[in-house]
């Protein structure tokens, strides 16, 4: 209910949209992909299996697959210039309430804290978190 699909979107087989999702022109998702309540997308690609469940706006992103994006999560893309591009590889969690400050990418199997401000780059299989966001060091 109350999901808003403009023209120009393409949706996959298997997924869940909505309620309260507005998936704006030039969104394609993926197969078996949730994206949940709340969630706004623009120019943006989901690839399958990933998850967007609820409260999120992904605008200019190249999401990879089975990649789990947390409540609240803000892709943002404009600079006051001009529109940037963000990228989250594959099998990356997004913790909640995370903004990624686009242009930025988010390696593969990468981790960012909840409420994590990300200004640049993530590190296949790195973790940041903190404003703003910082590696942290893992145990091997």
């Amino acid at each position: 209910p109350f999901t808003v699909i403009e023209r120009d979107v393409k949706i996959g087989k298997r997924c869940f949209i909505g309620p309260f999702a507005h998936l704006r022109e030039g969104t394609v998702i993926g197969d078996d992909v949730v994206a949940g309540n709340f969630l706004e997308t623009v120019r943006s690609k989901i690839s399958s299996k990933t998850l967007a469940k609820h409260f999120c706006y992904l605008g200019d992103s190249r999401i990879g697959s089975q990649v789990s994006i947390g409540a609240g999560t803000v892709t943002a893309n404009f600079d006051g210039r001009k529109k940037n591009i963000t990228v989250i590889k594959d099998k990356a969690f997004i913790g909640s309430d995370t903004v990624l400050v686009a242009p930025v990418k988010v390696g593969k199997a990468a981790k960012t804290g909840a409420g994590a401000v990300v200004l640049g780059d993530v590190g296949d299989k790195s973790t940041v978190i903190g404003v703003p966001a910082k590696p942290i060091k893992t145990k091997r």
